[in-house]
This record gives C-alpha cells, structure tokens and sequence, in this order.
C-alpha cells in the first residue's frame, strides 16, 4: 500500500524545484516530472493521481456497449423465442425445431463489424480534427438511432430491419474500441498506463457479463420481452455520456498537438485538480517535449495521414498492433464466448441451462480479467501474451479433439476445456492487447495507428463472424465443436507472430519506446535492452 511519508518526500522533492521552474528550460521540467512517476509505486501513483483515473474510466466507459454488441448475436441465437419470432422451421416431426439461416446469422453478425471498420478508421481522423470529447459525443448520438432500428425491428420479426439497425450501431461500436484506449493512453501517468488501457477490456467485458446475466433471467422466457428488452439495454450507456461528456475533460495532449495551450492547461487543471503533489506545469512541459522528440525522431511533414503510419519510422509499431488486435478473433473468441450458450444448446442442453453456463463460463473470465492487472507489472505485457497463445492454441485442439465424441461425458469434457480456454485467453491476450496497442504507438500517429488497428479488428471480426455460421450451423458445416481445430491453427499463428514482432513496454515512456523502434533494436529485445545518455546498450534486465 502507498505510504503518506513517501509519497510526501518525493512530492515534497519535486516541488522543490518548482518555486525556480521559471528558471529551468522545459526539458529538465519535463525530465523531473518523467523521473517523479517513474519513483512511485502503483498504489502510490493512483492516491496521486486518482482524479484522472476517475476521467480516464470515464472515458471508457463506451466499451460497455462494445461488451453486449460483441455477444448479443450469438445470445439471441440462443433464445427460443427469438428463433420462432424470427426464423424458420427446420426438420420435421418431433425433432423440428425454429432456426435462423446460415446467410442471416452472417448478415446481421458480421454487418456490425464491417460497419465498426468504418467507424474505426473515420474515428482516427475524427478525434483528431475535431477532438477526443466532441467525437465521442457524435457516436453516441448514431449509437442511438442505430439501437432504435434494431428496436423497430420487434414489430414485425423483421431480419432485415435488424440488420440495418446492427449496421448503424456497428460505427459507434468501432469507434468507441478508438477512443476509450486513446484517451487512457494520453492521459494515464505511466504506472497506471498498463492497468487503466487494460480496463477497456474490463469494462467491455463487465458488458457481457451482465448481458449475461440478463439473458439467464429472459432468455427461456416464451415472450417477446426476451429479446426486446436486451435491444433497449443498448441505449443506456449511449445516453449517459450524450447527457455528461460536456463535462468530460479535453486529451491535453491533442490540445497540445494543436497548439492551445492555454486550453491544454485548462484541461490538466480539471484533471488533477490543486492538490501540492502534482506540478501541472511539469505535466504539461512533458508532453510539450515528448511530442517535440518524436518530430525530431522521424521525417518531418505538414501533416499527418493514415499513409504516415507505414512510413520507415513508424511501420513496424504499426503491423505489430495491427497484428495483436487480429489476434484476438482469430483465436476462436467468437466460438467460446459469442457462441456458447447456441452450442450448449446444440449439445443437448436446456435454455435455461446454457444460458446459466454461459454465465458461469464468463464469471470465470471475468475474475481472469482483474488477475490479469497486477501479472501486468509482474510478469509483463510480452510473457503474457505470447505464452497465452500458445496455450491457447492446445486447448483450442483439445476441444477440436473430444467434439469428435457424441457422448455426455465428451461433451462435459468439450465444455469444461472451453472453461479453461476462456480463463487463459482472459488472463492473457484477452487484457493485455489492449495495453500494448495503446503503449506501442508514438503520441504522433497514436490516434491513426489505433485507428488502423481496430480497423484490422473489425475487419477480422466481420470475416469470422461471416463464415462461421457456415461451419458451425446445423443447416450448413455442423463443425460445431470441431471448429476448434481450426481456431488452434489460428492461434498458434499467432504465438509464432507475437514471439518476433511483440516488444515488452513495461515501465518504458514513450519516448524511450520512440529510441529503441529508431535505433532497430528487434522487439523481443526491448525488455533487455538498457537506455543509456548517448546510446543504446544491451543489459541483462528482465523485461
């Protein structure tokens, strides 16, 4: 736990210094305030720097709805009523039964996704034309008039009126994905970097877990409420931020990049407040100069486009976060967690029952997810991942392998490994590719390269939520279980990419990130490589 003693010395150090600053150039002011958060610990860090904490999750509090947009096809798939309401009849005699087709189950579940592409790359160029706040205010807006589509839709049993309501609400969708890491990652001291852009997946999956919940209490029942009140859960996140983010304060940071200074401060006062262990000046001197270095890193040029982000200096940073957020769907995600409560009904399970699996199957990645933070400082951001995908991709082959038996004791066998799957993949990549996009990137192109990246996440969202009604549905490929042959493939591509291009960016600044990329040192190296003034030299540290 923080103690008061020391957080007073070293606030009382760097204060010292700051009845003087107006002598210091804002290097060495930048330089004290770098060496300050580096010097306290994480606990200490958050007593600090708690206002900002509160701004920074309520920026991300958006990702809520990413959590119920993400498994809210598969979950109405598994309502009953939703199928007869919507579907059509399938088999004959006792054995039938009401489904939704193969192409509708890949038109209205992956239309989201190739909508969220769009809004993930406009995002980019939006946030930084006309800021943070202000394109977060406008996505909520289309968020809810996609939301009523979909709500319209309840009338008539309309899938095509579905479909066009999970169009316009997929924009928001990827946009949020942008904004919430960005603004964590501009705003957050770097003790709290990890741990706060880590929350996006928290707080996105806190969404699914109460969607689940939600779906345990309606989803058996034989009314129409079953589906229709999941629909209208999708319009309160949306509305609270239309109603607050006036509030909410601007990313210094991009206040910075457009030179309002004044503004800038403004925005560092709201977000720390007064208090006598915060010099803002310093704050504000260190994004000054972090954002000097990086134009001095690389190629100056007027302005800034999606094509900078594959220039020399910044390709590799670049595809390494393109390829981490690819890596999240091509690792079966849509299977276990979109999936599960359809295929336990598939495997011979009541509604009641698969929906109360499911949840028990998401408490479990929930608490995998808070495990996660402190493994975060612990073992760092590279171990977790790469050796995630690889055990990831065993069991994925495990549940490829016992789908193969029809009995009960294989299908117990199949579920409890999906279990298991989902508390690695949640302790692991699950968390920590959302801290390692946003840390990755240079503050430059951080708003273009998260961009791209969710556009890559989307992009491979869509194409696996297209086809895999087509493997997995009866009326189609009926892999069911034996899908996770395929998703083991996958994720041991991953393991075998994240092993050469995933650096380690615990406890680096950005701009130390910026020297290591510039002086070509291979990413998995960063972690044992030593920043010394005037070179690089390579230690024996544990990244």
């Amino acid at each position: 736990m923080a103690s008061p003693e020391r957080i007073e010395k070293l606030s009382s150090e760097h204060v010292e210094v700051r009845s003087s600053s107006h002598q210091q150039d804002r290097s060495d002011a930048a330089a004290r305030q770098a060496e300050f958060e580096k010097q306290l610990s994480f606990f200490e860090t958050l007593r600090v720097f708690w206002r900002c904490t509160i701004w920074i999750l309520y920026g991300q509090l958006v990702v809520f709805g990413y959590g119920i947009d993400g498994v809210i096809a598969g979950n109405l798939l598994a309502i009953p009523r939703f199928r007869k309401d919507y579907g059509v009849a399938f088999g004959e005699g006792e054995a039938a039964t009401y489904i939704i087709p193969a192409t509708w189950q890949s038109l209205y579940g992956g239309v989201s996704q190739l909508a969220a592409i769009f809004g993930a790359i406009s995002t980019g160029w939006m946030a930084d034309k006309i800021g943070r706040r202000y394109t977060n205010m406008v996505f909520c807006c289309v968020s809810v008039v996609g939301v009523g589509i979909q709500y319209l839709s309840t009338s008539n049993g309309s899938l095509g009126v579905l479909t066009a309501g999970k169009a316009v609400n997929g924009l928001p969708i990827g946009a949020w994905l942008v904004l919430g890491p960005l603004y964590a990652s501009e705003v957050a001291p770097l003790q709290l970097r990890g741990w706060l852009t880590a929350m996006t997946n928290f707080i996105q999956f806190s969404g699914t877990l109460l969607f689940t919940g939600i779906m345990y209490k309606l989803g058996p029942a034989d009314t129409e409420n079953a589906y229709v009140l999941p629909f209208a859960c999708q319009w309160i996140i949306p509305c609270i931020v239309i109603l607050t983010v006036w509030v909410w304060p601007e990313s210094p940071v991009w206040l910075v990049r457009q030179g309002r200074l004044g503004e800038a401060k403004r925005s560092l006062r709201r977000l720390h407040g007064d208090p006598e262990d915060i010099d803002r000046d310093a704050i504000l001197a260190l994004i000054q100069e972090t954002v000097r270095a990086e134009s001095e890193l690389r190629e100056e040029i007027s302005s800034v486009s999606y094509a900078t982000a594959f220039a020399k200096a910044d390709r590799k940073r670049t595809l390494t976060c393109m390829f981490i957020y690819g890596c999240q769907y091509l690792s079966g995600l849509v299977f276990v967690l979109g999936y599960q409560s359809y295929y336990y009904q598939l495997a011979g399970m009541g509604a009641q029952k698969s929906f109360l699996l499911s949840m028990i199957n998401n408490s479990s990645m929930f608490v995998a997810n808070i495990l996660s933070w402190p493994l975060l400082t612990v073992v760092g951001r590279r171990p977790l991942i790469v050796w995630g995908q690889l055990a990831c991709a065993c069991i994925l082959m495990v549940v490829g392998g016992t789908s193969i038996g029809t009995t009960y004791a294989t299908t117990i066998v199949t579920i409890s490994f999906m279990f298991l799957w989902g508390f690695v993949y949640q302790i692991t990549l699950g968390t920590v590719a959302w801290t390692v996009v946003a840390e990755i990137p240079s503050w430059r192109l951080r708003s273009r390269t998260q961009g791209l990246s969710n556009l890559v996440l989307c992009l491979v969202q869509w194409l696996i939520g297209f086809v895999f009604p087509y493997m997995f549905n009866p009326d189609a490929g009926n892999l069911q279980g034996k899908v996770g042959f395929i998703f083991g493939a996958t994720t041991f591509c991953g393991f075998l990419g994240c092993w050469f291009l995933l650096p380690e960016t615990k406890g680096r600044t950005v701009i130390e990130l910026d020297e290591l990329y510039a002086a070509g040192v291979k990413p998995r190296h960063f972690g044992k490589t030593k920043l010394e003034e005037g070179g690089i030299s390579k230690g024996t540290e544990s990244g």
